[in-house]
C-alpha cells in the first residue's frame, strides 16, 4: 500500500535505522518546542520558569492521558499491517481520531474549571508566579487538542513504516515556534509583547500548523479513510490495550507532582531548576522514544507476522544501540553540567543547584533508556501490561525515598530518589522482557 514500509522483510540493523531515525528527529523537534520555550522564558527569571514548570505538569498530565488511545491505535495498526488487514486497519485509524478529539475537550474543560486548584495546590507563595502559571495553563490546553491529534498522527504513521512524513510536517511547526517565541515574549517596536503567555501563544499556533499540515497531507492515504464505520468494539480494545500504558504515565506524572511538592519546600528556584533539568533531561527521554516507537512499530509487524526469531535479534541490536547512547548521554550530563544549564539559567543560586540535578540525574541515564527501549518491545508484542507493574511500583518509591533522602541531604536526596529508582527499572524491565520472549517461544514451539 502507498505510504507504508513492510517492517517483517530485509535486514534488521538497516529496518530498525530506517525507521528509528526519521522518529527520533521528530521526537527531537518535540522536546525543542519546551527547550526553546524555557530558554527564552529563562531570560525572564527563575519566578517565569517555576510558573511554566508548574502548569507544564498538567499539560504533561494531557499527553498521558492520550497514550490510552495512541499507544493502543498504534499497536492495532501495526498487528493489522503485519497479518495484512487493511480495512480492519482503517477502522482502528478512524476511532482512534474519535477518541482523541473526544478525550481532548473533556480535558479542556477540566481544566478550565479547575484551574484555580491545580495550581493552588502548590503554594507557590508569590501570587504573581501563580497568575502567570494559571494563563500559560489556560493558553496550553487549548493547545493539547492539537498536540493529542499530533501524536496520534505520527504514531499511525509510524506504526505504517512511515516516519518520515512526522519529521517533515513538524520541522514546519517548530521553525514557526523559533520565530514566534522572541516576537510574542518579549515583543517587537511599539509591541511589548506578552512574556509567559506569549511563549504558550507561539507553541499553540504552531501546534495547530502542524495538525493543519497533517491534514492536508493525508487527506488522500488509503489508511487514514474517511468512510469506515465508528466501532465501539475496536475503541474498547484500543483502550484495553492503551489503558495499562496511561496508567503509567499517569501515575508518573501525578508522582511527579507529589515530588514537586516536596521540592517547593526549597523555594521557587528549586521548581524552577527542576523543570530546566526536566527539559534537559528530555534530549536523551525523546531520543530513546524515537527507538521505543521503531521497536514498538517493528515488533508489532512481526508479531503479527509470527517472526518471533526476527523479534528477538531486533531486541538484541537494539539493547547494544541504547547502551552506547545511555552511556555517552550519562558521560554528557555528569562531565558537563554547567555548560548544560547555563543555557537556560545563569544566576548563581539557580547554577549551582542545576549542576548538582545534573550530575545525580546522569548516573541513571543508561538505565532510563534501558527501560524506554524495553517498553516499546512490550507495546510491539502486544503486553502493554507489564511495564506499568513494575514502572508504578518503584517510581512510587520515589516518594518515601525522597522524604528519607532529603534529611540529610537536602534537596539533593530528592535528585537521588530519582536516579535511584530509574536504575532498578532499566534493570528489571530488561531481565523481564528476555524472560516473556522465552516463553513466547516455548509456546510457538508446542504449537
Amino acid at each position: 500500500m502507498k505510504g507504508t514500509t513492510d517492517l517483517t522483510q530485509g535486514p534488521i540493523m538497516p529496518t530498525l535505522m530506517r525507521l528509528t531515525l526519521p522518529i527520533i528527529a521528530t521526537n527531537f523537534i518535540s522536546t525543542t518546542y519546551g527547550l526553546v520555550d524555557m530558554i527564552w522564558v529563562g531570560r525572564l527569571g527563575s519566578g517565569p520558569v517555576a510558573a511554566v514548570g508548574t502548569a507544564s505538569f498538567f499539560i504533561n498530565l494531557a499527553i498521558a492521558l492520550s497514550t490510552m488511545i495512541t499507544i493502543g491505535t498504534g499497536i492495532k495498526v501495526s498487528h493489522c499491517m503485519g497479518a495484512g488487514q487493511i480495512d480492519k486497519a482503517k477502522s482502528y485509524v478512524k476511532n482512534g481520531f474519535i477518541l482523541s478529539i473526544l478525550l481532548g475537550l473533556f480535558y479542556m474543560v477540566f481544566i478550565f474549571l479547575a484551574q484555580n486548584y491545580l495550581i493552588g495546590f502548590f503554594d507557590l507563595g508569590s501570587a504573581e508566579i501563580e497568575l502567570m502559571s494559571k494563563q500559560f495553563l489556560l493558553v496550553s490546553t487549548i493547545g493539547t487538542v492539537f498536540s493529542i491529534l499530533n501524536i496520534l498522527y505520527a504514531t499511525i504513521l509510524n506504526a505504517m513504516g512511515n516516519s518520515k512524513q512526522p519529521f517533515h510536517i513538524s520541522s514546519v511547526g517548530l521553525i514557526l515556534n523559533i520565530l514566534l517565541d522572541p516576537l510574542l515574549i518579549f515583543g517587537v517596536g511599539s509591541f511589548e509583547g506578552w512574556g509567559v503567555v506569549g511563549a504558550a501563544i507561539a507553541t499553540l499556533i504552531a501546534n495547530i500548523v502542524v495538525t493543519v499540515l497533517f491534514v492536508l497531507q493525508s487527506r488522500h492515504s488509503e489508511l487514514i479513510a474517511k468512510s469506515s464505520m465508528w466501532d465501539s468494539h475496536q475503541m474498547k480494545e484500543v483502550i484495553r490495550l492503551g489503558l495499562p500504558i496511561t496508567i503509567q504515565r499517569v501515575t508518573f506524572t501525578l508522582i511527579s507532582i507529589v515530588i514537586a511538592k516536596i521540592v517547593v519546600r526549597w523555594g521557587a528556584d528549586a521548581i524552577a531548576v527542576q523543570k530546566v533539568g526536566i527539559q534537559i533531561e528530555s534530549i536523551s527521554y525523546m531520543t530513546i522514544g524515537g527507538l521505543q516507537g521503531a521497536i514498538a512499530a517493528f515488533f508489532g509487524q512481526n508479531y503479527g507476522a509470527r517472526q518471533l526469531d526476527r523479534i528477538q535479534q531486533g531486541y538484541r541490536k537494539a539493547l547494544v544501540l541504547t547502551s552506547v547512547f545511555g552511556i555517552f548521554i550519562s558521560l554528557l550530563f555528569i562531565l558537563f553540567p554547567e555548560q548544560l544549564f547555563s543555557l537556560f539559567l545563569s544566576d548563581k543560586k539557580s547554577l549551582a543547584l542545576g549542576m548538582d540535578y545534573m550530575r545525580m540525574i546522569g548516573l541513571s541515564q543508561l538505565f532510563m533508556c534501558m527501560e524506554l527501549m524495553t517498553v516499546g518491545a512490550f507495546n510491539g508484542i502486544g503486553k502493554t501490561h507489564i511495564p506499568p507493574i513494575f514502572s508504578i511500583t518503584f517510581t512510587a518509591l520515589r516518594i518515601p525515598l525522597a522524604l528519607i533522602l532529603s534529611e540529610p541531604f537536602g534537596l539533593n536526596g530528592i535528585w537521588m530518589a530519582i536516579a535511584l529508582s530509574s536504575v532498578i527499572k532499566g534493570l528489571v524491565l530488561v531481565l523481564w522482557f528476555r524472560r516473556s520472549l522465552g516463553k513466547l517461544k516455548e509456546l510457538q514451539s508446542v504449537i
